[in-house]
């Protein structure tokens, strides 16, 4: 990244196996109804809870998201993680951008599901102690007790570095888009259309 780094950064970590209108609606909105400067899409090449057969490479997955968020200005994709070991953990990542940028506040933007799975996530503690955790809800959150996956108990929801954030719900999956697409189905307006287009002309998912 060339560009100058702004004080206040949200990070959005993720797949973006596509990246699709509902990713962009969460950016756009902590981007723009929290104190950010910036959200940046920050796109894994290998999440350690993911299945590694279902992702597309990499540089398709970038591309999609830095045509997807182009003409916003307070949006850009990131291949932070390109480079660094992987798997990837957003701890690793976290302490890697803390270093190059010293001068910015890094918060971490996490969907409720996601959230609620805190606890498993390798060194969670470190995240929480250290960064702003803004939290937007989603309608698939399984709240339920999942102990078993992990001997840690759960990030306390209102734990102080935790913000709870009123976004609005897309509920799109990129699995559906994904399925959608193989079998041939119409998938407008639920993608960028330049997304769209990318997709099509390269031949994805099909």
């Amino acid at each position: 990244m060339n560009q100058t780094i702004p004080g206040h950064v949200g990070l959005y970590f993720g797949s973006f196996n596509p990246i699709h209108l509902g990713h962009l609606v969460i950016a756009n909105h902590m981007a723009h109804y929290t104190n950010l400067d910036e959200v940046w899409l920050v796109v894994t090449p290998r999440n350690p809870q993911k299945n590694p057969n279902e992702m597309i490479g990499q540089a398709h997955r970038m591309q999609m998201v830095n045509l997807a968020v182009s003409e916003n200005e307070k949006l850009r994709g990131s291949d932070v993680e390109f480079n660094l070991p992987q798997p990837n953990y957003t701890a690793a990542t976290m302490r890697h951008l803390s270093e190059l940028y010293p001068d910015t506040l890094f918060s971490i933007i996490l969907g409720e599901d996601n959230f609620d799975r805190l606890h498993t996530w390798k060194d969670h503690l470190e995240l929480v102690d250290q960064y702003r955790i803004l939290v937007y809800p989603r309608r698939t959150s399984n709240q339920s007790d999942d102990m078993s996956e992990s001997s840690e108990v759960k990030v306390s929801r209102s734990h102080p570095n935790v913000e709870w954030c009123d976004a609005p719900m897309i509920s799109i999956s990129s699995t559906y888009l994904r399925d959608a697409i193989m079998n041939q189905k119409d998938i407008r307006y639920l993608l960028h259309d330049k997304v769209l287009n990318y997709i099509s002309n390269n031949h994805l998912y099909e």
